[in-house]
């Protein structure tokens, strides 16, 4: 077997740990020292560096577990629910278009995130590389093996996937257009692009590109300026509607190809 790198990584195991998935740790360290992998043919060690270009073989035949099993059981309806929020998907990642009302991970008070949910509809591991707030609703990704999460988060950490969002409000910002710039609680820059745009039914509506990714910061930025989200329950505390926020455009360079996704204006907000 014979695997050729397309980026740098630090380490030979790390990196193989992520390639090959359900193989141990430690048995990949083993065959380093047996030598029975090599990089360019040559012999290495488990913490040895890798370089574009470069080619590992591996003599031995691993047996892949790939059984995936989950414990949650979808009803027909959630299943064609679920599916139909389906934008793409091929081996390495998954782009939908995210339910309001459904955290992407679990946590203290989420014991059923939207990835379990979906890892149960299509029967396989899915991996978090971005996050949508619970009730913004809209395009994301989830990847697909530990390789795709590795290669999708550097391109966010790198800035290369270019995302829009559309958000309604309840006043409208001194410009129809610009720059808006705050710190957060914990002195963190916020930064991020707007421009007025009209949309039907809705009386305030602006076009996002965010330039810093920090938590809730498209929200805080808005509150911070004096017009807050329409249905922001955190930094509108008297709104009764439904958030009206969307991450609604995604592009990005994957494996020399190019991808864009955009909802069509009757997906917004839904």
């Amino acid at each position: 077997m014979q695997i050729k790198i397309d980026q740098s990584y630090r380490r030979l195991d790390k990196f193989l740990f992520q390639y090959l998935e359900s193989i141990p740790l430690s048995l990949i360290q083993r065959l380093i020292r047996k030598y029975k992998i090599k990089i360019n043919n040559k012999k290495s060690k488990a913490n040895s560096t890798l370089i574009k270009g470069d080619i590992i073989y591996l003599y031995y035949n691993f047996e892949f577990n790939n059984d995936f099993q989950s414990n949650i059981k979808l009803s027909s309806d959630s299943k064609d629910q679920f599916t139909q929020r389906i934008i793409y998907q091929n081996q390495d990642f998954l782009i939908i278009n995210k339910l309001r009302g459904y955290s992407v991970q679990r946590g203290s008070k989420v014991n059923i995130s939207l990835k379990d949910y979906y890892e149960s509809l299509l029967n396989t591991n899915l991996y978090i590389v971005h996050r949508l707030d619970k009730d913004t609703t809209g395009l994301m990704i989830f990847a697909k093996n530990r390789i795709a999460a590795s290669k999708i988060s550097k391109l966010f950490l790198n800035n290369k996937i270019h995302k829009f969002y559309i958000a309604s409000t309840d006043n409208l910002l001194q410009k129809n257009s610009g720059f808006l710039n705050n710190t957060n609680d914990e002195n963190k820059n916020l930064k991020l692009l707007f421009r007025r745009i009209h949309l039907n039914n809705f009386t305030n509506t602006y076009l996002i590109k965010l330039l810093t990714g920090k938590k809730h910061q498209i929200r805080l930025q808005f509150f911070l300026n004096n017009n807050p989200i329409i249905g922001d329950k955190k930094f509108n505390t008297k709104s009764k509607f439904d958030l009206q926020l969307s991450s609604i455009s995604i592009s990005f360079v994957y494996e020399r190809k190019f991808y864009k996704f955009k909802l069509s204006l009757n997906q917004i907000f839904q």
